[in-house]
């Protein structure tokens, strides 16, 4: 009989050794597995520096210059990649860097030069609506815009060189 109790507890002791055993194994062992897995590290961006600079109130010839040339360009651009029939995406940013550079020649007019430039100003913002509309380049009147886009440049060409605009700057 105690041969059969020794055997009767070994056979308990084995059991419960199983079921903890068993029980180690479903759960796992998460905070071992943490341990050992790699963590990402976090992208730090380098650091951005920034050089404030006081730009001139009148525009130097050059400067100016620079951007009659860009809006002389983007216009070519524009008139160029109409007659080309190229994709919609090229004349928008034509139009777009053209007006943007107007921009920044009107910032240095006087009043007096604001409204010298007000034709253009106006005309690049009715065909930049234009090139912008999605059935632009179904339109009928592709030609006629080639046209306006052309006379808005020789337009800008002769009034606005910087001999006959430095009048206008403010000082």
């Amino acid at each position: 009989m105690i041969e059969e109790k020794k055997g009767v507890e070994m056979r308990k002791f084995f059991i419960a050794v199983f079921v903890l055993i068993m029980v180690f194994d479903f759960t796992g062992c998460m905070a071992l597995r943490k341990k050992f897995v790699r963590k990402r590290r976090k992208e730090v961006p380098p650091p951005l520096y920034l050089e404030l600079k006081e730009y001139p109130k009148v525009p130097t010839s050059d400067m100016y210059h620079q951007y009659w040339l860009f809006v002389r360009g983007w216009l070519d651009e524009l008139n160029a990649s109409m007659e080309e029939g190229a994709n919609a995406k090229r004349q928008k940013k034509s139009i777009d860097e053209a007006f943007m550079n107007l921009e920044q020649i009107i910032y240095y007019y006087n009043e007096e030069g604001k409204k010298a430039i007000d034709p253009i100003y106006k005309e690049m913002v009715s065909i930049r609506t234009a090139v912008h509309d999605p059935y632009f380049s179904s339109s009928e009147n592709f030609v006629l815009m080639k046209r306006r886009v052309s006379k808005v440049k020789r337009d800008f060409e002769k009034g606005f060189t910087y001999e006959k605009a430095s009048v206008w700057m403010e000082e």
